[in-house]
């Protein structure tokens, strides 16, 4: 097995071509082992567009190899996007933190994955180019294809960075989850929420929780009954039974019971929400 480390972006785009789809692009590789070894690894994080933070034409973007640890103490993402930092404060250990990527969150396509699932919770867009140089654009949400198996092929693709609008004023996001143990433990159930509101009511929301489907789950009708609504406790013992109403899990020996998980589900797409909102009503504990 050959490993390549790239020092620019012709030479992943070259070294995938010449592999052949034997190949595969790798950023942090944390899970590597966990999957069949390709012949050839290439990797990108010491490309200096793949590890770049920054706020740019009205978008707050991630170079796709910005790892976990940089993003969860990045004071733009803090201040813009707390649920992502949120998410990634809370992956694996602090060894795997410092070497995994938000993009091999992504492409990895765990179920619930922490990063991603505040990444859709935020509306985020994956910017990804394929051997050949064709460039696109996709919602995050869109990459999951099956059961840990992602649309972006890396043995052709590679996704370059993340990008989504800034919380601003009005605007708040948040992650929450539940586990076993606070670390090193798979969630029970992850969610994430953001929210814009607009004289005290709620003018767009978005609400994900996870692991519920193959892929993190917008909760697109629970998202609609809180629009035009204010964020009391009416709303929020609303959501909580709509959330779980949503819903179809299974029991599963690995994290808990279906009926368990239902609750969860409910608590923690409510509790996301709350603290958006309350985030967005005052923007001092945006980065709290």
């Amino acid at each position: 097995m050959s490993y390549l480390i790239a020092s620019n972006l012709d030479e992943v785009i070259s070294s995938l071509r010449d592999g052949s789809g034997k190949a595969r692009v790798v950023a942090g590789a944390t899970d590597l082992y966990l999957q069949d070894l390709p012949y050839g690894l290439v990797d990108l994080s010491a490309l200096p567009e793949t590890t770049v933070i920054e706020e740019k034409d009205g978008f707050v973007k991630l170079g796709a190899a910005v790892t976990h640890t940089a993003a969860a103490s990045s004071p733009l993402v803090l201040s813009r996007a707390r649920a992502l930092a949120e998410g990634c404060e809370t992956i694996g250990s602090l060894q795997i933190r410092n070497i995994g990527t938000i993009g091999g969150n992504v492409v990895n396509a765990a179920p619930a994955a922490d990063a991603a699932v505040a990444l859709i919770g935020l509306g985020a867009e994956a910017v990804i180019i394929d051997i050949e140089g064709n460039r696109r654009q996709e919602s995050v949400e869109n990459l999951y294809w099956a059961y840990n198996r992602s649309v972006v092929d890396s043995t052709r693709e590679v996704m370059l960075s993340l990008q989504f609008k800034p919380c601003l004023g009005g605007e708040g996001s948040a992650f929450t989850r539940f586990a076993a143990r606070r670390a090193l433990a798979l969630p029970m159930v992850n969610a994430s929420a953001r929210v814009k509101l607009e004289n005290g009511l709620v003018k767009e929301a978005r609400l994900v929780a996870a692991p519920v489907n193959p892929a993190p789950t917008r909760l697109l009708k629970t998202e609609e009954l809180i629009i035009g609504r204010s964020i009391n406790e009416e709303t929020i013992s609303m959501v909580e039974k709509a959330a779980a109403e949503e819903v179809e899990v299974r029991d599963s020996l690995l994290r808990c019971s279906a009926r368990y998980r239902l609750h969860l589900v409910g608590v923690l797409v409510s509790r996301a929400l709350k603290t958006a909102a309350d985030r967005a009503l005052d923007p001092g504990k945006a980065g709290e």
